[in-house]
């Protein structure tokens, strides 16, 4: 393997692991402070403690590896990552005015998950969203200018903003489902699915509906020249979207109402689909961390 495509990889899989990470501290949080009825959510949070600490750590670990990454893969040079001269040049440009303001969105959430005010969650939710937003100010959405580069960049934001609330999400989700066993939590947990059942339609449609309008803008066609690797990734992208889509209908709609008759296979059945749901998601999001890279042809 050459030096360019490790490069390329240990820089992609940086990017998977911050969207990994952003993407989970965003989702969970909003689940626990709009979607979690309040007799579950310190409960959650408690559950969810470790994984929350642990994405804190691994988004502000891959900011901080952004900037030197992006030095070796110019020079096409380990040695770049670690060279002051070409680090403090790099920072008067536009890509790392946008790894400065993104190490410092990562040290604000840092510091707000410290808190212990009854805002916390609220305040949570804000910096981890403005981490995530701030994606869009690097790859193909920021390539554009004037009222198209707004539009394409807001566009981007909605797009990361529902995929993180919908992929986020589902891991205190599936603690719900594990709380429908304990009778005292089971009214509780019932009424929090029901309410992420209503937040994800609005997720989901979110992140569809952006993603056409991002491929519209990017592409300004459907992706079906599959001899170019961006075309082919990004074909492949929307498979598995469509595929996490079909699993969330599932759930909804033929395992809920089964639950009526049959509440252990249908609780039973949503955690295998959710589950499944977020190998896929997280494959969708390891597709995005290559093709970002790519020219859009």
């Amino acid at each position: 393997m050459t030096l360019d495509a490790v490069l390329d990889t240990v820089i992609a899989g940086n990017r998977l692991l911050h969207y990994l990470a952003s993407m989970l501290i965003f989702g969970s949080s909003a689940f626990l402070w709009k979607i979690a009825a309040p007799g579950l959510r310190m409960q959650l949070d408690r559950r969810l403690a470790f994984s929350l600490r642990a994405a804190l750590l691994l988004a502000l670990l891959t900011v901080l590896a952004g900037l030197p990454l992006q030095a070796a893969e110019i020079v096409g040079s380990w040695q770049a990552a670690l060279d002051p001269a070409l680090l403090q040049k790099l920072l008067g440009t536009a890509i790392g005015q946008a790894w400065l303001l993104r190490l410092l969105l990562a040290l604000l959430l840092l510091a707000v998950s410290m808190l212990r005010q009854p805002g916390r969650l609220g305040a949570l939710v804000v910096s981890a969203g403005l981490l995530l937003a701030s994606l869009a100010l690097n790859g193909h959405a920021a390539m554009d200018q004037g009222l198209r580069g707004f539009l394409h960049g807001a566009n981007h934001i909605v797009h990361l903003l529902c995929g993180g609330a919908w992929l986020g999400s589902l891991l205190p989700f599936l603690l719900c489902l594990r709380l429908l066993d304990y009778p005292v939590a089971r009214n509780d947990a019932g009424l929090t699915l029901r309410r992420f059942s209503s937040a994800g339609h609005v997720a989901v449609a979110g992140v569809l509906l952006s993603g056409v309008v991002n491929t519209m803008l990017v592409l300004g066609r459907w992706p079906t020249d599959w001899s170019s690797p961006y075309q082919l990734l990004l074909s492949l992208k929307i498979l598995l979207t469509a595929a996490m889509v079909t699993l969330a209908i599932v759930n909804r709609y033929v395992q809920v109402p089964r639950m009526q008759s049959d509440a252990r296979l249908a609780v039973a059945a949503i955690r295998r689909c959710t589950l499944i749901e977020i190998g896929l998601g997280m494959a969708v999001l390891a597709l995005v961390s290559v093709f970002g890279m790519l020219e859009p042809v």
